[in-house]
């Protein structure tokens, strides 16, 4: 396995850890303090809109982890599906991108190499 493929698949465990554990202490927190607000709209505009963006951007980060392990790995699916996580990553300035970018040509380089 090429070093680029390493560099690569760690960045984004790291990525993925971050991501899922933000989303995940943030969640926690924003349920912890919901009785605070009873009485008002917060705990419902919570429940409602950041229950499932919370689920939805864990399952996101737990995707991305496992994809980077199974790459690390030698899983032959896992290139695809780091190719399309970084898709989704572009749209996140700046830190996506250039993981997105550099996911891109690690991926791709190396896999042009063992073709030809």
């Amino acid at each position: 396995m090429s070093r680029r493929r390493l560099i690569a698949a760690g960045l984004h465990v790291a990525a993925g850890l971050f991501v899922a554990g933000t989303v995940g202490t943030l969640w926690v927190c924003a349920a912890m303090l919901a009785p605070m607000f009873e009485g008002s709209f917060v705990p419902g505009l919570v429940a409602m809109f950041g229950r499932p963006v919370a689920i939805v951007l864990i399952g996101f980060g737990v995707l991305e982890v496992a994809a980077a392990i199974a790459l690390l790995r030698g899983s032959p699916w896992a290139r695809m599906v780091l190719l399309t996580v970084s898709a989704v990553l572009l749209f996140v300035f700046p830190v996506g991108t250039a993981l997105s970018i550099y996911t891109g040509w690690a991926l791709t380089s190396s896999f042009r190499t063992e073709v030809a």
